[in-house]
């Protein structure tokens, strides 16, 4: 006769609870059966379940990292009490990574920050650390190699401090990783725009090393365009589907969308929706290979709209084509708009009121689906300025430190 179980023990394997486990409904189902049963924290909080956790529920925001530090979301919204506790837990001002020095934020992704700091001698090839704030992990990327580094030629200033633009890629295998329980691996993405081409290099984890994109020439990237370019002419980077994308222009010359394909690791040049100008825009994936685009059209006097596009996607060019207006918002002019990203299939807009005596800055979330607004509190600084030389403040999506992995 089998013995009972002591105390606090349940009478089957955690393979079993697991399986039961992992069919509550949301993330807070799983916070709440954390603190209910020592033996379900045990489960929950293995990296194998939070790994077949994080496939199931996609993240919540839960704030925004900017030059004022960072900024958590506040009720009513539901992400509030995880956004609080990831503030209290993280160490937003990376004061774990080496000094001295001024470590700037470039990107972050799934938890995941990329920062860089010039040695005070370049402003170019910057030192370079992948860290996890939550965890307080960091690891600093080896330079780029001199045969890589010869290719940039007098690169262009694309925020006040840097001649440099830093971010992160999704790894080849993050869905395959997640499964498996593997270690996490991530992709660091350098470019520079240089007067006559456009170069990129990407850093992966997994072999510890840089590789070359191929370079584009600007004048084949846009045909309107001279081939020669004194200002930063790619804006607004957005990512879907193994692509990165940006709107290249350079007054007076009429955009085109821009495509870095990270399969085939090369540039080219897509249509954008036909009849409307490209402006300020997102990428969101729309599931199904269907790729959309909202677009920010503003128009200091009627206002302007907020547009929402689909296309579907080709499989030989990854990028989409056919695009359909599929929704249309118009918008205030008391206000002022910047795109500040795609979350969860709402647009993230920053929205200033155009009073120049006291003007206030709040972040707001449409979803196209329902039509729905909502206004996200604490997620923006009040002494925030769009118009400034800062950038627009980095999201920070991802889960309750409870239900968190680190991410290097």
């Amino acid at each position: 006769m089998a013995s009972p179980p002591a105390a606090g023990e349940l009478p089957f394997t955690h393979d079993i609870l697991a399986d039961i486990l992992i069919r509550l409904p949301s993330l807070a189902d799983f916070g709440r059966a954390c603190a209910s049963c020592p033996a379900f924290r045990r489960v929950i909080t293995g990296h194998s379940f939070l790994r077949r956790l994080h496939v199931l529920h996609p993240p919540s925001i839960l704030g925004t990292r900017t030059f004022f530090g960072f900024h958590p979301a506040e009720l009513p919204n539901p992400a509030a009490p995880a956004a609080r506790a990831l503030a209290e837990a993280a160490d937003f001002d990376l004061s774990f990574l080496p000094r001295p020095g001024f470590w700037m934020v470039r990107d972050e992704r799934g938890g995941c920050f990329v920062a860089d700091r010039d040695e005070g001698t370049d402003d170019t090839f910057t030192t370079i650390a992948v860290c996890d704030p939550l965890f307080r992990r960091y690891v600093l990327l080896p330079p780029i190699p001199g045969d890589l580094a010869a290719t940039v030629q007098q690169p262009l200033i694309v925020n006040a401090e840097r001649r440099c633009d830093v971010f992160l890629a999704p790894s080849d295998d993050e869905e395959r990783e997640a499964a498996a329980g593997a270690p996490e691996s991530f992709k660091v993405i350098w470019m520079a725009h240089c007067p006559t081409k456009l170069v990129a290099f990407v850093f992966s984890s997994t072999s510890w090393q840089w590789r070359a994109v191929a370079p584009a020439r600007w004048r084949d990237l846009n045909p309107f365009m001279p081939s020669v370019t004194q200002y930063m002419p790619l804006h607004y980077r957005n990512y879907a589907y193994g692509c990165f994308y940006w709107s290249l222009s350079e007054f007076p010359y009429p955009p085109n969308l821009i495509v870095l394909d990270m399969d085939k690791m090369e540039f080219y040049r897509a249509n954008p929706p036909p009849n409307h100008k490209l402006a300020k825009f997102a990428i969101v994936e729309l599931g199904e290979n269907r790729v959309g685009m909202f677009m920010l059209a503003s128009n200091n006097i009627e206002g302007g709209a907020l547009r929402l596009f689909s296309a579907n996607r080709e499989t030989h060019g990854g990028c989409a084509s056919e695009w359909v207006l599929e929704n249309e918002i118009l918008l205030s002019p008391s206000f002022k708009y910047a795109m500040l990203g795609v979350a969860d299939g709402k647009v993230l807009l920053v929205v200033t009121q155009d009073v120049r005596s006291a003007p206030e800055v709040r972040c707001v979330s449409l979803d196209f689906k329902t039509l729905q607004r909502q206004e996200i509190q604490g997620m923006i600084h009040p002494d925030f300025r769009p118009l400034t030389p800062l950038p627009l403040p980095v999201l920070y999506i991802g889960y309750p430190p409870s239900l968190s992995l680190p991410t290097i």
